[in-house]
């Protein structure tokens, strides 16, 4: 009886095998000359296989109705052709740019493509690396199976629960709902899928019902721990090799150097046109710095009564240049620039925000610093030539700043008297960071309060002046605004119609008030 229900399976499985192998290529010759599309993986077993797990219908349907409709509809779903030469994993991993109906579909298609290949009919042992994972993350297998399958049943409704490997090279245990995976970019401390289990009741309905934890308290009986063990051996190795590139090219072997004047211009006109990248990149690197130095940052009137919150005491004492980094658009781009060195040599697509549009430029400012997070520790060293190269840019800029400032105080002394003019562009200080404030005037007993800015020319415009070559183009809570061309020229205006259009300021004519 044995032998013919195992005679019975194998022709099963013959006849299964050939099937696939029919509409396969069937669907090679129906996809000539069209657009790449997300391929059905082919199942790697036959339907009753599983049985001590799942019942052969179960995984009929489950594989042929439920994995393919969400291929099918993925790929129906993908209209853009560039979207359609994305992988599923690369799909995945960006999926924040997509709608809900490709998030749904592209995670069911990637979870079962993972789920398929986690299963196995044939006994298998965990291999080392897999036994030391666990065993450093839950001191025991015993404690890793019962948090897993604790997490599993407390997963109400539809969902998976997962076994992840973390980007610090931990595993842990996480759930996500509907078709989610840890490796979207959507999903917060997330990491890469080792392990899974299906969550939803077509998963397993047919054989247990209502009762799931039946299910999966079965589900270690086909475990595919060779395949646990083969991810976290290539993912580790990955890793490994990443940080090691990251090593060389972020902190020794390459040189890192001051970005040319044509690649500063690109990364003033990014900041000048368009304030929502520059947003998600302000409030982003800040972190970042506040992650790395740690026991140098402090928060407000923490350092000293007046002081914002930021890095201190890292050149010397005092609040450091590097809090500028977040608007310096010099030492941005020399931070993109070796990053995409580091891009290049570990594979990866290099940050570009030409020939995109804002939302395009926001999306890839979001993947410019997830990659920079990753590699924080390296960029921002005392040994990262990236690092000695920005410091260089930041303290140019501040002494180049610091100068422009000193001349205009000096020249509006000369016109208002010295005790009519307070300088207050101190770095650090709450008037400077909040409102912009870098000098005070008082006129007929009245204060104006003013930034001060290098430009390159002034044109007439119809009824404006338009106002170039400045640096960080945005408004400012000042009643003046006041520019220095080559430490010789300057020119005052009123700041109270000031406009800016495609990053260049313009000033209607009668807001002119002074030129020395």
């Amino acid at each position: 009886m044995k032998n013919l229900k195992n005679k019975i399976e194998v022709i099963e499985e013959e006849l299964q095998k050939n099937e696939e192998k029919r509409k396969h290529e069937q669907s090679i010759r129906k996809s000539v000359n069209e657009n790449k599309q997300i391929k059905i993986e082919r199942l790697p077993y036959s339907y009753s296989a599983l049985k001590q797990f799942i019942d052969p219908e179960t995984m009929n349907v489950h594989y042929n109705k439920h994995y393919k409709g969400y291929v099918d509809k993925l790929n129906n779903a993908l209209n853009n052709k560039d979207d359609k030469e994305l992988s599923l994993e690369e799909i995945i991993k960006t999926i924040e740019r997509f709608n809900k109906f490709i998030r749904d579909n592209a995670g069911g298609a990637y979870n079962h493509q993972l789920f398929w290949k986690m299963l196995t009919p044939k006994p298998t042992k965990m291999g080392p690396i897999t036994t030391k994972k666990i065993n450093q993350a839950f001191g025991s297998f015993v404690n890793f199976k019962k948090k897993f399958e604790g997490q599993a049943k407390d997963r109400f409704g539809s969902g998976w629960v997962w076994l992840v490997l973390t980007k610090r090279g931990v595993v842990k245990i996480m759930t996500t709902p509907n078709q989610d995976n840890p490796l979207m970019d959507v999903v917060e401390q997330g990491g890469y899928p080792i392990l899974g289990l299906d969550l939803w009741e077509h998963a397993y309905y047919l054989k247990y019902r209502n009762r799931r934890d039946e299910y999966i308290k079965n589900f270690w009986k086909v475990v595919n721990w060779d395949y646990v063990e083969n991810e976290l051996k290539l993912k580790s190795d990955k890793q490994i090799k990443e940080s090691q590139i990251a090593k060389e090219v972020l902190t020794e072997a390459v040189k890192s150097e001051p970005c040319t004047q044509s690649e500063k211009m690109d990364s003033k006109k990014l900041f000048n046109t368009n304030r929502d990248a520059l947003s998600v990149y302000k409030n982003a690197i800040m972190q970042i710095l506040k992650e790395v130095f740690a026991d140098r940052y402090y928060g407000r009137d923490e350092y000293a009564p007046g002081q914002m919150s930021g890095i201190y005491n890292l050149e010397g004492e005092g609040r450091s240049v590097i809090n500028y980094l977040n608007t310096n658009y010099s030492a941005f781009c020399v931070l993109k620039k070796d990053l995409n060195k580091y891009l290049n040599k570990v594979g990866q697509p290099i940050i570009d925000f030409s020939n995109k549009n804002p939302k395009e430029q926001v999306d890839e400012m979001v993947r410019m610093l997830k990659i920079l997070n990753q590699v924080k520790f390296r960029v921002f060293s005392s040994e990262s030539e990236t690092f000695k190269t920005i410091m260089g840019v930041m303290g140019a800029t501040s002494t180049k700043g610091n100068k422009t400032e000193d001349v205009v105080v000096e020249k509006l002394k000369s016109v208002f008297g010295d005790d009519n003019v307070i300088r207050i562009g101190e770095l650090g200080s709450k008037e400077d960071m909040m409102a912009g404030v870098d000098v005070k005037i008082i006129i007929d007993g009245k204060e104006h309060t003013a930034q001060v800015k290098p430009f390159s020319h002034i044109t007439r415009v119809e009824d404006d002046y338009k106002v170039d070559g400045t640096a960080n183009v945005k408004k400012y809570k000042t009643d003046w605004m006041i520019f220095l061309k080559r430490l010789e020229d300057l020119v005052i205006f009123d700041n109270s119609k000031t406009k800016i259009i495609d990053g260049v300021y313009f000033f209607p004519v009668d807001t002119k008030l002074y030129q020395l």
